[in-house]
């Protein structure tokens, strides 16, 4: 969803009460939040219940939603702060991001173009399962939700240059991954011939 997108429902759930607005902010956002959610509290239940609070209290304080410049630096700091606050309650500190899974193909491609995909889609969900949790959290939040260093470095109290430093990492072993696949994949059939 396009941040013009965003501002036109902000505006239309706080200006017109537009519950339509609403749902499809809701559609669009729930499921990265309850991941995040989810990935700080590693409780699907308590994940739920925090995304849910988020969310409520943002239809309770619809008429302040214009003043939001950045919508999902927004709503991820609520998840973040929401989750801390229950973290803090319950003295629990570690961040797990297993569950996280990078989806690659578009709902419109052919069958090959799918095929291709999910094998590129396996071999990067394996790469990123060797990253620390840290590092795959930063590369989520940058790569998958879109959002900026900065604002990363702000959700999770790190430096920019620790954000850099995490991306760095991230790109270096999917580089070597894919490229270890293509290797794989080119080299097989002869290796395999090279055997009989």
């Amino acid at each position: 969803m396009l941040d013009t997108e965003i501002k036109d429902l902000l505006i239309d759930i706080a200006l017109n009460n537009s519950r339509a607005s609403f749902k499809r902010l809701y559609i669009a956002y729930y499921n990265k939040l309850f991941t995040l959610a989810k990935s700080l509290v590693k409780s699907s239940e308590l994940a739920e219940e925090i995304t849910d609070d988020v969310l409520l209290s943002l239809w309770i304080r619809r008429s302040g939603l214009t003043e939001i410049n950045n919508f999902t630096f927004y709503v991820y700091s609520a998840i973040k702060n929401k989750s801390l606050t229950y973290l803090s309650k319950a003295q629990v500190n570690n961040v797990n991001i297993d569950h996280v899974d990078v989806e690659i193909a578009a709902p419109s491609a052919s069958g090959e173009d799918k095929l291709a995909c999910e094998d590129l889609t396996k071999i990067i969900n394996i790469a990123l399962s060797k990253l620390s949790g840290q590092c795959r959290l930063v590369f989520k939040l940058v790569k998958e939700d879109g959002l900026k260093y900065r604002d990363v470095a702000g959700l999770l109290d790190i430096s920019v240059k620790t954000v850099e430093y995490h991306m760095g990492n991230a790109m270096k072993m999917l580089s070597k991954s894919i490229e270890s696949s293509k290797k794989q994949i080119v080299f097989s059939p002869f290796s395999e011939s090279l055997k009989k």
